[in-house]
This record gives C-alpha cells, sequence and structure tokens, in this order.
C-alpha cells in the first residue's frame, strides 16, 4: 500500500517516529488549517485547536479524522458520521497530567493560602476519564469528596450528588466536564450568575475542563465586587481572544496546558496512530514506551522529619512548578504561542521518592501518584 497523505498539527508531538513510514506528513496550524489544506488529505491528525467543520470536509478526500486529545467539541461528528469519515479522539490521554495540574494547586492553596485540602471537601464536577480518575487518586490520598455527574446518576450510579449541593458544601471545587450546549445534560454556563453569587467565601475553584463551563463575565463581577474566591483558571471564554481582566483576580492563570504533560500529549497522538493503522489496515508496531524519554529528576529524598505540607510542596517542586506556567501567561500576551513553546513536563508518577517515615504520609503521596520506596527499619 503507498503511503497516505496526511496532514497534522504542526504541535503533535512523535508524528515524524509514529507515521513517518506509514506517510506523507503535512504539517499545519491547526488553529488556522484550510479547505485547501486537507482537499486531497486522506487522513487528519489534529488537536483540540483545529476546528472541523462541514465546509472543511466537504470535497476533501479525508476518511479519517484523529484528534490526539479527549475532547471532541471542535468535532462535526454528525456530519462524519453521515459520510462515512471514520473519527476517533484519545479518551483519557491527558488524565493523568490533568490531575496532577489539579493536586499542583492544591499544594499550591496549602503552601500559599493555608488552605489544608485534608481538612476540606473537594468538590469534583464531571466523572469521566479526568474527574473520575482524579476522585480515585484523591480517595487513596484520604481526601474527602463529594462527585457530581448527572449523566452517571441518571444511568443508575450511586454516589454522585446534584450540584448544587456540591456547591453548597466544598471548599475546593473542580470542574472536569466536557462542553455541550445543548440537551438535558448541558454543561455551558452550568456555574452561572446565581451559583456563583452563592458560593461561599474564600471556596477555591479550579477550572481545568472547558472555559465556557464557568460564566466567566458573571466571575469576574463577583470578583471585581468582592474578590473573595480563590482561583485557578487553566481554560478560558473564546480561546485564544481571551479576557486577561480576571488575571488580576485569580492566584493561578494558564493557557488550557492542564493536561500538557509529556506523556498525555504522547499517548493521545500513540492512541490515534493506533486507529489510523486499524483504519487502513496497516500494522501498529511502535511501541509508545520506546519513545518516551528518562525524565530529568528520577528520584526525591525527604528529610525524615518532613512534615506532609513539607513533602508534597518538595515532590510537586520537582516535577511540575505550577507558578512558573502562572508567570508566563502573565507576562505572554500570545496564548496560543504559550502552547506551542510549553516547557517538557513530566507526570508525578515518573518521580520515585525515598525517606518518607510517617504510613499517612506515604499514603498520602502514594494516592497522589508518585512512586513512593517504601523505608525499612
Amino acid at each position: 500500500m503507498p503511503p497516505i497523505n496526511l496532514v497534522a498539527d504542526e504541535n503533535i508531538l512523535l508524528l515524524d517516529e509514529l507515521f513517518g513510514d506509514l506517510a506523507n506528513i503535512t504539517r499545519v496550524s491547526g488553529r488556522s488549517i484550510s479547505t485547501a489544506q486537507v482537499a486531497q488529505a486522506d487522513a487528519l491528525v489534529l488537536r483540540s485547536t483545529a476546528k472541523v467543520t462541514p465546509a472543511l470536509l466537504k470535497g476533501s478526500n479525508v476518511q479519517f479524522v484523529g484528534t490526539c486529545t479527549i475532547g471532541t467539541d471542535h468535532l462535526a461528528t454528525d456530519y462524519m458520521d453521515t459520510n462515512k469519515i471514520v473519527w476517533r479522539n484519545a479518551p483519557g490521554c491527558n488524565a493523568a497530567g490533568v490531575g496532577d495540574y489539579v493536586i499542583a494547586c492544591l499544594n499550591h492553596a496549602w503552601q500559599s493560602l493555608g488552605i489544608d485540602p485534608r481538612q476540606q471537601t473537594i468538590g469534583i464536577v464531571g466523572a469521566g476519564n479526568v474527574g473520575g480518575q482524579l476522585a480515585l487518586r484523591l480517595k487513596k490520598a484520604g481526601f474527602k469528596l463529594l462527585q457530581c455527574d448527572p449523566p452517571k446518576t441518571d444511568a443508575g450510579h450511586k454516589g454522585y450528588v446534584k450540584l448544587d449541593e456540591l456547591l453548597d458544601n466544598c471548599g475546593i471545587i473542580c470542574f472536569h466536564t466536557p462542553l455541550i450546549k445543548t440537551g438535558a445534560y448541558a454543561t455551558e454556563n452550568m456555574l452561572h450568575q446565581k451559583r456563583l453569587k452563592n458560593l461561599a467565601k474564600g471556596t477555591v475553584l479550579i477550572s481545568a475542563g472547558r472555559g465556557e463551563v464557568i460564566d466567566q463575565q458573571a466571575l469576574l463581577e463577583r470578583q471585581q465586587q468582592h474578590n473573595d474566591l480563590h482561583l485557578f483558571l487553566d481554560v478560558w471564554h473564546k480561546e485564544p481572544h481571551i479576557d486577561r481582566r480576571l488575571f488580576d483576580y485569580s492566584h493561578c492563570v494558564t493557557p488550557h496546558i492542564a493536561g500538557h504533560s509529556l506523556e498525555g500529549k504522547m499517548r493521545g497522538t500513540y492512541m490515534i496512530y493506533k486507529d489510523l493503522c486499524k483504519h487502513f489496515g496497516l500494522a501498529a508496531s511502535k511501541r509508545l514506551e520506546d519513545l518516551i524519554p528518562k525524565p530529568n529528576v528520577v528520584s526525591l529524598r525527604i528529610d525524615s522529619t518532613a512534615t506532609s505540607q513539607e513533602v508534597i510542596a518538595a515532590a510537586c517542586g520537582s516535577v511540575y512548578p505550577l507558578m512558573e506556567d502562572n508567570d508566563r501567561m502573565r507576562q505572554g500576551n500570545d496564548f496560543d504561542l504559550l502552547r506551542k513553546n510549553y516547557p517538557v513536563r513530566r507526570e508525578f508518577s515518573s518521580l520515585k521518592i525515598q525517606g518518607i517515615i510517617d504510613p499517612q504520609c506515604a499514603a498520602m503521596m502514594h494516592g497522589l501518584g508518585f512512586d513512593i520506596q517504601r523505608e525499612t527499619h
């Protein structure tokens, strides 16, 4: 079989390593992809920045569209289904990275605001791949949780609460829902003006799903009036043309990079690689574990007298210094350039931690995703 014609986002990792011997690759800017660029393509491999519309695909040779991300709100899936164009996403590929981001936010709130997550009830809105895996990690770490997921509740799953109950009873709230604009499970502006007004003073709000899930104008108005919520914002309305006024009222602002761990990016590409090979009847001969490099920081030894607060600060700082992302966001004006030039970030699971004596601290750090080397005495 001759090589397929592949049009791919220039920022996707492992393009040459995975697709180089299968396809003629044309690299494009996902944000500005055009009909002329895809006209002769057999397949597209893109990210969430590319809007795959009926107009983009009409009249082309495209028979496969893969997005190396978990979301699908940027894909015209109904059109592709009707026109027998196979589409695939990468569910769960960045779940660990987003979980790391949230845990880094919890660490920052603990260190800078004195908000101990062990003493809070943490609310997770959305229990899919990302929210569900985060909930498992936080439960293993010993944290108290409430979860909200109406589709799972309606499907008969137990253990979930209604959104207003969660908002009323949680000091820390994380949003991990997809963007759904219509229907019974619409999520657009689900945290609307009334709900924002009712949030308790001092609530920690972490937004790392889709920006449109929160009414950001109403959020800005609440903060301009009271400035009493602790905001950690990774996603925004109208990306990349975002409203920077919220910066002055937020502890941490980042350019939609919560899931941008090296492992997560590579995992997403690899999932689409396997799907593309299956569709075109090609052998998926590459292995992801052979392509992921060794991290720069492999291990961390903790002083035996360190408190749990000191341990999590050292561990998060060794792998993911969150506030460096915040500093770059505040200093840079080009949203897409910040994403394109995002530095290599490894996942918490890549770090081996030695020296923890306290079994409760060890259990917490293991639950949060770090590789704990048990001490024997």
